[in-house]
C-alpha cells in the first residue's frame, strides 16, 4: 500500500479516536454537572425540611471562586502612596515589615498583613462636593477597587474588591474635613499579585448549605430563613508571609449574618 494512503488511514484513525475520547470526557462532565445540580437541589430541600426557608434563586449554582495566594508588592504600595500624595514619595522601612511613604503632603503606611493608614496635610486631597464618590475615586486612583458601604458624618467606610468580588476583611475608614480627605484610619487594603492556591480546594454548594445549617446550630443559634448569599473573599496572613484569600459566603438570615468558609465549611457570626 502506498505510504500516502497509509498515512491518510492513520490520520483518520487518530481523528476517530480523539473524537471518541472527547465524547467520553464531555459525557462525564455533563454527568458530573447533573449530579452536582441534583445535590444542590437536595440540600435546599434538606434546609426546608429543617424549617429554614430559602429561595432557590439566591443559592449559587456553583463555587466560582478559587483559593488564592497574594504576594506583597512593595512597588505597588509605593505607587499607591504616590497616587494619593503626589510624586515623588520617600520610602522608609520602619522594621517588622512596616513601610512608610511620605512627602510634604502627608504619609501612608502599609503592614505585611494589609493594615493600611494615611495622614494628610490640610487641603492636600480634595474629594469634591460628593464626598462618598470622591473618596471612592481617590481609592481607585491608588489601585484599590471597591465601594463606599456606609457614611457616618465625616467618615466613609470603604470596602475593597478583588477581581470584582468583595474582600470582606479589607475595609478602611476615610475621614474628611469639609471637602478634603484628612486621614485614612487603620484598616486593611490589599496591594499585591495573586496566584491560585492549588493546595486548597473548595467544598461543593450542597456541602456548603449543609455545613451552614450545622454550623449555625453549633453556635447555639437558630434561623428560619435565608435572605441572601453573597460570595466573596476573606483575607488572612499565612505563616510563610503571603496573604491567603479564602472563598467565603456572607449569609444573611432573619436572625443575623454569618460567614461560611468555602474551604473548611466553618461558620462564624458577622457583627
Amino acid at each position: 500500500m502506498p505510504w500516502s494512503k497509509m498515512k491518510n488511514i492513520i490520520l483518520a484513525i487518530l481523528v476517530v479516536t480523539n473524537l471518541a475520547l472527547l465524547a467520553l470526557v464531555g459525557g462525564q462532565a455533563i454527568q458530573d454537572s447533573r449530579l452536582l445540580s441534583r445535590a444542590r437541589e437536595d440540600s435546599i430541600q434538606f434546609l426546608r425540611t429543617r424549617g429554614v426557608e430559602v429561595d432557590e434563586d439566591i443559592v449559587p449554582q456553583g463555587m466560582e471562586l478559587t483559593p488564592q495566594i497574594v504576594e506583597r508588592d512593595l512597588e505597588r504600595e509605593e505607587r499607591a502612596a504616590a497616587a494619593l500624595l503626589g510624586s515623588p514619595v520617600t520610602a522608609e522601612s520602619r522594621g517588622g515589615e512596616v513601610y512608610r511613604y511620605f512627602n510634604e503632603r502627608g504619609s501612608v503606611q502599609f503592614h505585611s498583613d494589609g493594615t493600611f493608614s494615611a495622614q494628610l496635610e490640610p487641603g492636600a486631597c480634595p474629594v469634591g462636593e460628593d464626598r462618598a464618590a470622591g473618596c471612592a475615586d481617590l481609592m481607585e486612583r491608588m489601585g484599590f477597587q471597591g465601594k463606599v458601604l456606609e457614611e457616618n458624618g465625616d467618615s466613609f467606610l470603604f470596602r475593597q474588591t478583588w477581581e470584582g468580588w468583595p474582600l470582606f476583611s479589607q475595609q478602611v475608614t476615610l475621614v474628611c474635613e469639609g471637602d478634603r480627605l484628612a486621614a485614612v484610619t487603620a484598616g486593611r487594603q490589599l496591594a499585591g499579585k495573586s496566584r491560585e492556591d492549588t493546595g486548597r480546594r473548595t467544598i461543593t454548594v450542597a456541602t456548603a448549605l449543609v455545613d451552614f445549617f450545622n454550623g449555625v446550630g453549633a453556635l447555639g443559634d437558630v434561623c428560619n430563613r435565608i435572605d441572601a448569599i453573597e460570595p466573596g473573599y476573606a483575607a488572612s496572613t499565612s505563616l510563610s508571609g503571603p496573604i491567603l484569600l479564602t472563598p467565603v459566603w456572607r449569609v444573611t438570615t432573619d436572625t443575623g449574618a454569618y460567614q461560611l468558609d468555602n474551604v473548611t465549611g466553618g461558620v462564624t457570626r458577622v457583627f
